[in-house]
């Protein structure tokens, strides 16, 4: 496949991931926007997809749930966001992180999703309800880095 220059994102682009079936990404930016491409063509389809509550907060990492239908993305604002695949719309938002969430990620059940902090602290989250299931707090406020199912400071 040939390289492809995708334009739309007016900010960093800070993640990308594949959809399942390989012909369309998604990717997010600090603009605050996700935008779904066709690989293909390089073409953005459809709109940005943006959180109407929160249109400024940039988004600094996503990661694709297991069955590949709901992006998990962490936020400048503090907050863990569930995206429909289908729709590009939010569906959830979760909060509890006092800071900028730096790091997201899927247990490979698509049961929990983990998000870390520039506050010093790791969440894990009842993927079904958002509500947190364990905090672990770095006293000295160091990053949290998460990844699959192994936290990092």
């Amino acid at each position: 496949m040939p390289i492809k220059e995708m334009r739309g994102h007016t900010y960093d682009v800070r993640g990308v991931v594949h959809l399942p079936g390989g012909r369309r990404i998604v990717t997010c930016s600090w603009d605050g926007s996700l935008r779904l491409w066709d690989l293909e063509s390089g073409a953005q389809i459809g709109e940005d997809w943006r959180d109407d509550e929160a249109k400024k907060a940039g988004v600094n990492n996503m990661a694709l749930s297991p069955n590949g239908k709901t992006v998990v993305s962490g936020c400048w604002d503090g907050k863990v966001k569930l995206w429909d695949v289908k729709t590009g719309k939010v569906i959830q938002r979760w909060t509890g992180h006092t800071d900028v969430v730096t790091s997201v990620c899927w247990s490979a059940d698509g049961d929990r999703v983990v998000s870390g902090s520039t506050d010093g602290t790791a969440r894990v989250w009842n993927a079904k309800t958002g509500e947190t299931i364990l905090e672990i707090i770095n006293q000295d406020r160091a990053r949290v880095c998460v990844h699959g199912e192994i936290l990092a400071r």
